[in-house]
Order: structure tokens, then C-alpha cells, then sequence
């Protein structure tokens, strides 16, 4: 028997609900609130214990359950690509194209969906409590940026591929659809005339489903047009997230070189003061001084007794 596990979309509910209960449970303040005013998107007023996880936790793993969607969106886009292409010229299926235009509409949103949530983070880690949690929001940013990029791209590729598959297929049709030539001797007889009443019929009712389906495919195309060109504008948000992430490693990697530059100083400060301890006079009088009690007090107990 066939089963379907349910574990992130539990995930997911159960945040949104404790996302929830958290809403509701800061709307009751005591007395002992704090004059400055509570201020989401800045952080002020919010006071969050160390071991709790960071606000934006939520909006991850509902960007990895929307991830996982997609991949399965994806898959069943293919599946009806082929199953719509495969099909005879004359056996068209507006039920199909119906769920291609739907598969498509719904991907374009899944994917601008991702997109807010990833600008979610990116807010969350810049207004973050500490530079550890702003630098974990930072590679998390990266990382998703990079999975919806790949996503997008093969997004893209599939579209690209069926309207191209579309296109050579409608060029492959039009070939059956030139009138038969006939000789004047064959015009002649009122069989030959009769037969050509027949094929002009014929040719009449092939060049309106010709027409019928020209303009089907004219909307399939101007569909997928519109999401790609939807695909387009996430792609360029999403490409500028990763460069922006680039400039973030950019001065991470000169900030780590100006802290071994300071640590070689420091260790060469640390080397220096421990040769000068060696050389302190002031520890060699003290030894002396010591040296030269001890040996007074043997003397003394000597003449003594």
C-alpha cells in the first residue's frame, strides 16, 4: 500500500501555530513592561532567551517545505509535458493544457512565495540579537538563494524545451494540410467533380481545427510567456541576494585576515614581554636579598649557640 509522509506539513502547522500563540501572548503586558516601545523590525523592546531559537526558524522550514513542493511541481509539469505532446495532432485535450496553465501559475507562486520568505531572513539576520545569529542568517541565505536558483533554472529549461517541442510540432501538422493538385482531365468528369466538393469540404473543416488550434497554442504560448518573464524578474532578486552574499564573504574573508594580523602582533607583544620578565633586575634583588637573609639567619643561630 502507498504511502505519503505527512512530517513537514506537520512541521509547518505546528509552527504556525505556536508563530500564533506567541502573537497573542505578547499582546498582554504588565506593569512592568518597559517604556521603549516595541518595535518588530528593529528589535527594540524584545528580550529573547539565549537557548531559543532565532525568529526567522519558522520561515526557514517553511521555505524548505515550499523547496519540496516545487520539486514535486516540477515533476508532475514534465509528466504533463510529455503526456500533452505525446498525444495525436487531431486528439486535443483542453483538460490538459487547462492543468498545464494551472501547474505553471502555481509554480510561478510557489517561487515568489520562497522569495518573500527568504527576504524574511535576510531581514532577521541583519536585526538580529548577536553576530553569530546575523552570520548563521547569512549562510542560511545563501544556501536557499542557491537551491531556488538551480530550481529556477530548471524551471525555466522545461518551459524553454515545450515551447520549442510545441513548435516543431505544429510545423510537423502544418505539412498535412496542402490541397491535393488534380489534372484538367480529371476535372472534367462530374465523379472528379464530386470528389473535389468532398476534399474541399474536408479541407475547410482541417484548416478550422487548424485555426482552433493555432489559436490554442497561441495561448499556451502567451501563458508560458508571462511565466517565464515572472521567472525572470525572481531570477534577477534571487541573483542579486547571491552577489549580495558574495560582498558578505568578501569582507568576512579581510575581516579574518585583520585578525591573524593581529594575533601575529600580539603574539610578538606576548614574546617580547616574556623576554623582558626574564631580564628583570628588580627579581634579581629580590633572589638576592633572599639568598642573603637566609644566610644571616644561619649565621646568627650559629654565633648564638
Amino acid at each position: 500500500m502507498a504511502t505519503r509522509s505527512l512530517t513537514e506539513a506537520f512541521i509547518l502547522m505546528r509552527n504556525n501555530a505556536l508563530q500564533s500563540k506567541h502573537i497573542f501572548g505578547e499582546q498582554v503586558q504588565e506593569d512592568t513592561v518597559a517604556l521603549v516601545g516595541q518595535d518588530v523590525e528593529r528589535g527594540f523592546g524584545i528580550y529573547r532567551d539565549a537557548s531559543e531559537p532565532p525568529r526567522w526558524v519558522d520561515a526557514l522550514e517553511e521555505i524548505n517545505y515550499q523547496i519540496t513542493k516545487i520539486k514535486e511541481k516540477l515533476k508532475d509539469l514534465s509528466a504533463l509535458h510529455d503526456r500533452h505532446l505525446n498525444r495525436p495532432t487531431f486528439d486535443e485535450s483542453s483538460l490538459e493544457e487547462d492543468e498545464i496553465e494551472q501547474a505553471t501559475h502555481e509554480l510561478t507562486q510557489l517561487f515568489s512565495h520562497c522569495q518573500q520568505l527568504l527576504s524574511v531572513i535576510q531581514q532577521g539576520g541583519r536585526h538580529g540579537s548577536n553576530l553569530k545569529e546575523a552570520s548563521l542568517a547569512q549562510n542560511v541565505v545563501r544556501s536557499v538563494a542557491g537551491s531556488l536558483q538551480s530550481l529556477t533554472t530548471t524551471f525555466r529549461s522545461s518551459q524553454t524545451t515545450y515551447c520549442k517541442r510545441l513548435q516543431s510540432r505544429e510545423e510537423h501538422s502544418n505539412k498535412f494540410f496542402d490541397v491535393p493538385f488534380y489534372s484538367e482531365e480529371t476535372r472534367l468528369s462530374p465523379d472528379a467533380f464530386k470528389r473535389d466538393q468532398e476534399y474541399l469540404m474536408e479541407d475547410q473543416l482541417f484548416l478550422e481545427d487548424n485555426t482552433e488550434m493555432v489559436q490554442m497554442r497561441e495561448r499556451e504560448i502567451n501563458t508560458i510567456l508571462r511565466s517565464i518573464t515572472e521567472l525572470n524578474s525572481i531570477f534577477k532578486d534571487i541573483a542579486s541576494m547571491v552577489a549580495e552574499q558574495g560582498t558578505v564573504l568578501d569582507r568576512i574573508d579581510y575581516n579574518l585576515d585583520n585578525v591573524q594580523t593581529r594575533v601575529q602582533q600580539g603574539l610578538q607583544q606576548l614574546q617580547k614581554a616574556d623576554t623582558f620578565q626574564k631580564k628583570n633586575h628588580k627579581m634579581m634583588c629580590i633572589l638576592v636579598m633572599a639568598a642573603s637573609t637566609i644566610i644571616l639567619i644561619v649565621l646568627l643561630f650559629v654565633l648564638k649557640f
